[in-house]
């Protein structure tokens, strides 16, 4: 009786403990994507036809490192290339401080044929996109 009597004493303090921790350490974190905000853009006024088109992208991921970025989707139309950035938090409680920039990551276009193109960079809502030009001389 003795030994039972122990036996579910630790039982019972072992549960309180384990249910007490409240968090599960084999459970993945909550990740959320979201369309990031991009403060600017930058990239060359003019290249020639052939010649690598660099744009950069410029803004706050978010105020911690718990924030990151996560990709981008890019769309192509007739003179018309659009952009959505994606960033994502992951829900943790030991987030440290300092915010997360994206400050200068951009992409390569190798492809844009001669001629004017608009380059349009989707915001979240309530924030108008970013729209810029550039010309591919032949």
């Amino acid at each position: 009786m003795k030994k039972t009597l122990t036996l579910a004493i630790i039982v019972m303090m072992a549960a309180v403990i384990y249910l007490s921790s409240g968090c599960d350490k084999n459970k993945d974190p909550e990740v959320i994507e979201f369309i990031m905000a991009v403060d600017s853009i930058s990239h060359p006024d003019t290249i020639p036809l052939g010649e690598v088109l660099e744009i950069r992208f410029y803004g706050v991921i978010g105020p911690n490192d718990c924030f990151e970025f996560s990709r981008f989707e890019p769309g192509f139309g007739d003179n018309l290339m659009e952009f959505t950035l994606y960033a994502k938090e992951i829900k943790r409680d030991d987030c440290k401080g300092g915010g997360q920039y994206l400050n200068g990551g951009g992409v390569g276009i190798t492809d844009a044929t001669a001629g004017e193109w608009e380059i349009t960079v989707n915001q979240p809502d309530g924030i108008a996109p970013i729209t810029s030009t550039i010309f591919v001389e032949e």
